[in-house]
């Protein structure tokens, strides 16, 4: 008995992992790599897998093969429920999206234009379209499909809003490549299944979904040097900055007084800590859509200079702060790391409303200089 009881347990578990591995592969979507994509494509692929995981569903990259589909990827034992493939075109990105339906043993195919990959914030837009394609797409999913989801991609399913005349859309060949006879198992998405959403014009003022993505706080941090008549300083920085549409932004920016820098004389040394505080504004050209993209700014601050003196006798020390506004003007380049990492090289130009001359017993042992100069290296953090 005890035996047979092992038996029937050992079964159960095998069963049970059996249709666990199941329910994962039917919510897993393949998303096939152009082999002729540009850099935007390739980051709007990156971009929708998050899109896709977001909502509960597993993303697998496939690099694609030249006169292949994506079909090719759900199709057969073993392959997962849906593939999406965002390609490029002469009429600008699209995207191609197949969904197998194993209860009906159909294949609902739909295709949709996203519009130009040289617009701004191209890569975001070109991932949210394609991701509510996918999801327009999965509205043809008959009942007993749409059970074996995970509940959280069903009711992001049962969420998508539904036009009152769908138009299904039917692929067509990309440049340069035969296009494939439709298979008889293939069908066109169900009567209530949203229609493909229609292109969109460069700088067109249409909501999108997750907008918000673009117009959000980022976080950059690295090492700056403040340079003048004094030497040169390293030191950290920290900067704040919330994103505005077009490129800009507004930030503040912080170099602390961490490291002092020394200056001695016959009559005693100093020890001098210099503090900034800017806020500003700044205009980063293209950097949605080019890897290596300029960088502007403009801004204005306080510069707090505290100064620590140790004279030797007959003399006496003396501890003094001197604290100046001044404005700055700067300009470098960003280059993207990660969708949302940037490495940015800047260099500032700080020009002071009174410039603090340091002396030691009436001897000039140095000054801050005007101009001087902020170069900073860091990294950049989106959220």
């Amino acid at each position: 008995m005890r035996a047979r009881g092992l038996a029937l347990a050992l079964c159960a578990a095998l069963l049970v992992s059996r249709e666990a591995r199941a329910a994962e592969r039917t919510a897993e979507v393949v998303l096939v790599r152009s082999p002729r994509a540009g850099k935007v494509i390739e980051e709007a692929t990156v971009r929708l897998a998050g899109e896709l995981r977001a909502v509960g569903l597993s993303a697998r990259f496939l690099d694609g093969t030249p006169g292949v589909e994506g079909r090719a990827a759900i199709e057969g034992a073993g392959g997962a429920f849906a593939a999406i493939a965002i390609v490029e075109t002469d009429r600008g990105a699209v995207a191609d999206a197949w969904v197998a339906d194993h209860t009906t043993k159909e294949t609902i195919v739909r295709r949709a234009d996203l519009g130009d990959p040289d617009a701004t914030n191209a890569a975001s837009d070109l991932a949210v379209r394609s991701a509510e394609l996918f999801r327009a797409s999965l509205l043809g999913l008959s009942d007993e499909e749409r059970r074996k989801l995970p509940e959280q991609v069903a009711r992001w399913i049962a969420e998508a809003p539904r036009p009152a005349a769908p138009a299904p859309v039917a692929p067509a060949a990309e440049p340069g490549r035969a296009q494939a006879p439709a298979a008889p198992r293939d069908r066109p998405a169900a009567a209530g299944a949203r229609a493909a959403p229609p292109r969109r014009a460069p700088g067109s003022a249409a909501p999108r979904e997750r907008a918000a993505r673009e117009l959000g706080l980022s976080l950059e941090a690295g090492l700056a040097v403040v340079a003048g008549g004094v030497g040169a300083v390293p030191g950290p920085y920290l900067r704040v900055e919330y994103g505005l549409p077009a490129g800009f932004s507004l930030g503040g920016t912080l170099v602390p007084a961490v490291v002092e820098r020394r200056l001695e004389a016959p009559a005693g040394s100093v020890a001098l800590g210099q503090t900034l505080a800017l806020v500003g504004a700044a205009y980063a050209a293209g950097a949605e859509t080019w890897g290596i993209h300029p960088v502007l700014a403009l801004g204005a601050g306080v510069y707090d200079l505290t100064i620590d003196g140790r004279a030797n006798p007959p003399h006496r020390d003396r501890r003094q702060r001197w604290l100046t506004v001044g404005i700055s003007a700067g300009g470098g380049l960003g280059v993207r790391v990660l969708p949302r990492l940037t490495a940015l090289l800047r260099l500032d130009v700080l020009l002071l409303a009174r410039e603090p001359v340091v002396t030691i017993a009436g001897t000039e042992v140095g000054r801050t200089g005007r101009p001087a100069l902020l170069p900073s290296l860091g990294l950049k953090l989106g959220f």
